[in-house]
């Protein structure tokens, strides 16, 4: 209970500063779809003429811009960016920062295994990962204000959306600070995270291979199906759940074995 407490406590700058970028995207994405419903169609008219290669890069290939649903899809798909590249990076330094500040004898020589250090750890990075879960609801939350409760459904299927992939990824950044070679566990998750997000980017950008994007983690919920009571595909939800889990139970095998550098 300590680790976690301690963990919780050196997290709060980060939680504070991930919180704001939430509150900036969110509010500054819906105002914006605001003010294209009060311009009428100019800006729908600018949008068709854009080729489709430009329009695949911001997510917004195939989609009508005026419909919620088909716009809050834009936004989530950065938002889902986001939570990915927090619960990356927030597994990895979990478990790296005691060897990067030479402190690892300390937490080792305590009396309790290797498998409760790394479960109390897993536990702290899920008690974070909610915290801020929780922030990024009332951000989204606050900022559809004004179209609910219409956009209730959308929001409550994307905040699913949103927990399954930071779970995830932070499940993605335990297993790979454990197998990966020596500090290559960021590299190597960046890189993931960018061929998750770009991949299905590319596949956009032509009408005959854009049912690919399907596949790829932050482009399977993105329909407009979301904004529909019961709309969030349970099957993809559990499956990247049941992912995470296999994630964080090979980097406890590894961990329990694996040479610590102190």
């Amino acid at each position: 209970m300590n680790m976690i407490k301690r963990e919780l406590r050196a997290a709060w700058i980060s939680l504070i500063v991930w919180g704001l970028g939430f509150v900036f995207l969110a509010y500054a994405g819906i105002v914006k779809f605001d003010s294209i419903i009060g311009s009428g169609p100019q800006v729908v008219d600018l949008v068709d003429r854009l080729p489709r290669v430009v329009l695949a890069l911001f997510n917004m290939a195939d989609i009508d811009i005026t419909h919620l649903a088909d716009y809050y899809s834009i936004i989530a798909s950065y938002l889902m960016v986001m939570v990915a590249a927090h619960g990356l990076f927030l597994g990895i330094r979990l478990f790296a920062k005691e060897e990067q500040a030479k402190t690892a004898d300390f937490l080792l020589t305590k009396p309790r295994s290797r498998r409760t250090i790394y479960l109390q750890k897993v536990m702290a990075g899920v008690v974070i990962l909610l915290i801020l879960q929780l922030i990024m609801f009332l951000c989204n939350y606050a900022a559809l204000a004004n179209h609910l409760p219409d956009a209730m459904a959308l929001l409550m299927n994307y905040s699913l959306a949103f927990l399954a992939i930071h779970l995830l990824f932070l499940g993605l950044g335990c297993l790979l600070v454990n197998v990966a070679p020596a500090k290559k566990a960021e590299t190597i998750g960046l890189g993931i995270l960018l061929i998750s997000y770009f991949a299905p980017v590319l596949a956009n950008m032509t009408e005959k291979r854009h049912h690919l994007s399907g596949y790829f983690p932050f482009n399977t919920f993105l329909d407009r199906s979301m904004a529909e009571a019961g709309g969030a595909p349970v099957g993809k939800l559990i499956f990247l759940g049941l992912l995470a889990v296999v994630f964080i139970w090979v980097g406890l095998q590894r961990f329990k074995t694996k040479d610590i550098y102190i």
